[in-house]
């Protein structure tokens, strides 16, 4: 069993209307919290946001927890207007989200039939 990863959320508002949050360590019960925090209070302070990208390129480990709080914070940034991007999926967040049937919510239809598709 490996050591649970703490999370760090940094949030770049790349322009007016987008925003990125790099993900690093793990996105589990313990600390999935501070990401639905980060981005409900940037949402709520950041005017004229229309996309939120979460980097998942340094994500560790995501429990049913921390895809609870994914779905969360995509109804409240849909509630809002706000299109929610999941970019740099490590394999296993991928397998989580395709096992869930939650992959499109996230990626759209077009996406997930370009993965399907991709041989590689």
């Amino acid at each position: 069993m490996s050591t649970p990863r703490p999370l760090t959320c940094t949030w770049t508002l790349l322009d007016p209307a987008a925003a990125c949050v790099a993900l690093e360590g793990d996105l589990d019960y313990d600390n999935a919290d501070q990401l639905l925090y980060e981005v409900t209070e940037r949402l709520g302070t950041t005017r004229g946001l229309r996309h939120v990208r979460l980097d998942c390129g340094r994500l560790g480990f995501c429990d049913s927890y921390g895809l609870s709080t994914l779905l969360m914070i995509h109804r409240r940034l849909q509630e809002a207007g706000v299109e929610l991007h999941l970019e740099h999926r490590q394999p296993g967040l991928t397998r989580l989200l395709q096992r869930t049937n939650t992959l499109t919510l996230f990626t759209g239809p077009a996406s997930v039939a370009r993965e399907q598709s991709d041989p590689s």
